[in-house]
């Protein structure tokens, strides 16, 4: 971590560094539930789901949809690889909807494609969660 009392933050999607801040706390939406991280935490690798990542710093909290991926924690800071990061104010619920009423129908008699489907519908949900 970069300091004490602070986390050092960075966000790549394949397209750019979306963020790179320094925060006291952040919360990850990981594969298997949610992952919390303070100044200090031990070093890992996880995987990333689907859903909200929420700093807090001393200006209040921010929060983004993370489109699944993976982070990485290191003494240096916390590195976070996705797909997308948007602001929830960038996701349209009635489109959410519609996302998860196709990934639903979807046919899934294969591994294959239970995979898509299982994928499409995570993302829909979370990004259900996070909409307004």
């Amino acid at each position: 971590m970069s300091s004490g009392t602070s986390v050092h933050c960075i966000v790549v999607t394949p397209e750019r560094t979306e963020l790179d801040a320094q925060c006291e706390a952040l919360k990850l939406p990981m594969y298997d539930g949610e992952l919390g991280i303070l100044p200090g935490r031990a070093p890992m690798v996880g995987r990333l789901g689907y859903g909200l990542l929420k700093l807090q710093s001393a200006t209040g909290e921010q929060s983004w949809f993370v489109d699944g991926g993976f982070v990485q924690v290191t003494r240096d800071g916390v590195y976070v690889l996705t797909n997308r990061l948007l602001k929830p104010e960038q996701i349209d619920r009635k489109s959410a909807e519609e996302e998860l009423q196709r990934a639903t129908e979807m046919v899934a008699n294969t591994p294959q494609t239970r995979s898509v489907k299982e994928r499409a519908l995570a993302q829909a949900r979370g990004k259900l969660r996070i909409s307004s």
